[in-house]
């Protein structure tokens, strides 16, 4: 069972108390500071909890009893894992399905640390994060990180080696350096190098891919660099939350960073309820029709939930 907790509240909501005073029309009155503040907090969540996502950035915990393990059939995903379930092997058509974590409250913004209950030592150990495999004909920044065909990093850099700027990169070149300390150049749309920053992290008791494509955000075992093969998770001990997942989603940290439709719609929904003191039934939903049809091209369709 997945359980999902705040660590860190986001410092302002999407809407200022003036921004919204200014909306409704009574900026030159404070009576009713202490209610709006209010009601621009309830309408947040009220908008986030429709869209199933994080507005302003905050840390969330995501809990989990056991990591989803290996299945070999559809039906045996409904049983509980056994103390050995995270065998070495995986299924070209159930792997993905049975061990991917799907991160909640999109957008993600980082994976801050992955902490288990280890079940040989009998205490919480942490993964190591993994760069996803080089992908072709994408656009790079300036400082990202790959995974190579060879089992290596490499780090994209514009220009001289010593160069931190930013810039942009979207072809490699046709071969990868071997030995740590390679450079392998690129011509094109803009000249860049690759550094070797040597092999693959696994870690001392294993690690983890994220995907950030995907809405909501999927987690998955590390690979091996030999072969670049998919790993597994970990065995866990049988305790409550054994997997924590702390990570931070949302816009930004910065009101002007949030979408202007879903700004609209929690400023809507405040003046719903400043001008209607008492709950109105609507269509069997909370939110106004309105205010549901801004919210929609935000909404994350896809929960179902992560076993584990």
């Amino acid at each position: 069972m997945a359980g999902l907790i705040v660590e860190f509240p986001a410092a302002l909501d999407p809407v200022s108390l003036d921004q919204m005073k200014n909306f409704l029309r009574v900026d030159e009155i404070d009576d009713d500071d202490a209610l709006i503040t209010g009601l621009i907090s309830g309408a947040t969540i009220a908008c986030e909890n429709f869209c199933r996502r994080s507005f302003m950035t905050k840390g969330f915990i995501m809990t989990l009893d056991a990591f989803p393990y290996f299945t070999d059939t559809m039906l045996s995903q409904l049983a509980y894992p056994p103390s050995y379930y995270a065998l070495p092997k995986y299924s070209t058509t159930l792997w993905n399905y049975s061990q991917m974590i799907k991160l909640w409250r999109p957008p993600l913004v980082s994976v801050d640390r992955i902490t288990y209950m280890d079940s040989a030592t009998s205490s919480f150990q942490d993964l190591v994060p993994q760069p996803l495999p080089w992908y072709p004909q994408t656009v790079y920044t300036d400082g990202d990180q790959v995974a190579d065909n060879n089992g290596n990093v490499q780090e994209l850099h514009m220009g001289d080696p010593s160069n931190t700027g930013t810039g942009k990169s979207g072809i490699k070149f046709t071969t990868w350096g071997k030995n740590l300390g390679d450079i392998t150049v690129e011509t094109a749309p803009a000249t860049a190098i690759w550094i070797n920053r040597g092999p693959i992290p696994t870690g001392e008791f294993g690690a983890y891919i994220v995907d950030k494509v995907s809405e909501p955000a999927r987690l998955f075992p590390g690979i091996f660099p030999a072969g670049n093969s998919a790993g597994y998770w970990p065995s866990v001990l049988y305790v409550p939350n054994a997997v924590q997942i702390h990570y931070h989603a949302g816009y930004g940290d910065d009101p002007t960073d949030v979408p202007a439709n879903i700004i609209t719609a929690i400023m809507l929904t405040v003046a719903d309820c400043y001008e209607n003191r008492e709950p109105v039934k609507e269509d069997g939903e909370q939110l106004p029709r309105h205010v549901r049809q801004m919210l929609w091209p935000h909404r994350v369709m896809d929960m179902s939930p992560t076993r584990g």
